[in-house]
């Protein structure tokens, strides 16, 4: 059913988080970006053709309260398997998109965090979620064409969905959208057996794999998308297929890659409110204040020919802050400062904090969250480091390219489809071995190019003009959506 043949089209995203109402991690940039894109570019295309988007998330405690209108609830209770929920739905609207915000009123204990640190702790609390949605179209009396799951906290809702299509009723289909593989809902088995989901079926899936929720949207949804198009070459791989790539062989006609972006109103070095001086392209110099109040504001010596190396990341092992530790460790002894930005894994916070006490002089490590700063980082930052060892997609190369920030990144996923590492349209630099040996040479590669003022400053400006808007990802999404309302 392609779009000129329709007047409305409606699509529900169903996810954990989204920004700005709660934000851990890329998941709620993306949701809480990419269905005003869509609106946007559907609109573009054809005036004519509404598309209706709803997103739905679980409550937690720490969702943003001036965003939700306690007085508009409603509720109803969801029986599915052997389980009773009762639900309260708190509504929002953002960007004229609304919200429903599910409070689970039977177990009300489980939503004092987004995530627990064991996802068997959150199986519950996310399965009952995403089956409740299937209930929550019925309350509104709103059925989608579309219904967008993203990871393996929703993955049950598109095996539900395909159980109960049938001919004599509306179909509904369904996207499932992998943001991060290895997360598989691991220990939440038990759970889907209570609430009537079936283990899947398929002689390529390790055995392992039946009754994990990610394995439950990827086998029912009706289209499957990573988070760039190199990251859904990359989990046909044993490198990165964690198990799955013979399985996942054999589901590439329903995989597709499409990389995300970023809200560039947001990011924008002309007019972002935290940082020391307002800059663009065209005028670098205004940019050197911001490195001289980095500089300034960490006791770090103010010298603007000293690079600067910056990260801001979650400190997981996944971000490869091994790799960066030991490389910054083996740099040789010329001039050079870093600043890292970030919390996470207990140990990895702990490297990074040996790494500031050995290097007193040229190291700061921020071991908290601070939105604010991060953007002073990529303002300031001369390079940026992200020797991940999987990236899916990434955003933050995005964000320092805009502002600057040249990247020296690890070539994998999202990062290779975002960075130019060709030497005539260079906007960073990849190194492609995950080694000590590989991230040094290109890095001193990067600070040799960066002791030529001229040529840094073409690369710079290469890199800021770079369009990261949602709009091309938009685009594609609609593509994908034309497609499977054709089928």
């Amino acid at each position: 059913m392609p779009f000129s043949n329709m007047e409305k089209i409606n699509i529900l995203f169903v996810a954990s988080e989204a920004a700005p109402l709660i934000k851990i991690g890329g998941l709620g940039d993306y949701v809480g970006s990419l269905p005003k894109a869509l609106i946007s570019e559907a609109h573009q295309r054809d005036v004519n053709i509404k598309i209706d988007i709803r997103i739905a998330l679980p409550f937690a405690q720490g969702i943003n309260p001036l965003f939700i209108d306690r007085e508009q609830l409603f509720s109803f209770t969801s029986n599915h398997g052997n389980k009773t929920n009762h639900f309260n739905v708190y509504t929002a609207v953002v960007d004229a998109i609304p919200h429903y915000i599910l409070e689970n009123s039977t177990l009300p204990h489980l939503q004092q965090n987004v995530y627990a640190a064991d996802p068997a702790e959150d199986g519950e609390k996310f399965i009952s979620f995403s089956l409740a949605c299937s209930d929550l179209m019925d309350k509104l009396d709103w059925k989608a064409d579309i219904v967008q799951c993203n990871d393996w906290q929703t993955g049950v809702l598109c095996a539900w969905l395909k159980a109960h299509n049938t001919k004599s009723t509306r179909t509904v289909k369904s996207i499932f959208v992998i943001h991060n593989l290895p997360f598989m809902g691991a220990g939440t088995a038990p759970t889907m057996k209570e609430y009537g989901i079936e283990a899947v079926s398929h002689p390529a899936l390790p055995h392992w794999g039946n009754d994990l929720p990610l394995l439950s949207g990827i086998v029912n949804a009706d289209k499957v998308i990573t988070v760039s198009p190199s990251y859904a070459k990359e989990i046909l791989t044993p490198d990165f297929g964690n198990g799955l790539q013979d399985f996942l062989h054999t589901q590439q006609d329903k995989l597709s890659g499409i990389l995300n972006g970023i809200d560039q109103s947001i990011w924008d070095p002309e007019t972002d409110p935290y940082i020391a001086r307002n800059f663009s392209c065209s005028d670098l110099k205004a940019r050197a204040m911001n490195k001289e109040h980095l500089q300034l504001s960490l006791s770090l010596e103010t010298n603007s020919q000293t690079p600067l190396l910056v990260m801001v990341s979650r400190l997981d092992i996944q971000k490869g802050v091994n790799l960066l530790v030991d490389t910054l460790r083996a740099l040789p002894e010329m001039d050079w400062q870093a600043v890292i930005l970030g919390t996470g894994n207990a140990a990895q916070e702990q490297l990074t904090r040996r790494l500031e006490q050995d290097f007193p002089r040229r190291v700061r490590v921020i071991n908290r969250f601070e939105a604010a700063f991060s953007h002073q980082l990529y303002a300031g930052g001369d390079m940026f480091l992200m020797p991940s060892l999987y990236e899916p997609c990434g955003t933050s190369q995005m964000i320092a390219m805009r502002y600057g920030c040249i990247p020296v990144a690890h070539a994998v996923g999202g990062l290779v489809d975002s960075i130019q590492d060709e030497e005539e349209q260079r906007t960073g630099f990849l190194f492609y071995d995950a080694t000590v040996k590989g991230f040094l040479a290109v890095l001193n590669k990067a600070l040799r190019r960066y002791r030529k003022p001229g040529e840094w400053g073409i690369i710079q400006k290469r890199a800021m003009q770079q369009d990261f808007s949602w709009k091309k990802s938009a685009r594609k999404y609609l593509e994908v959506y034309e497609s499977i309302l054709r089928e």
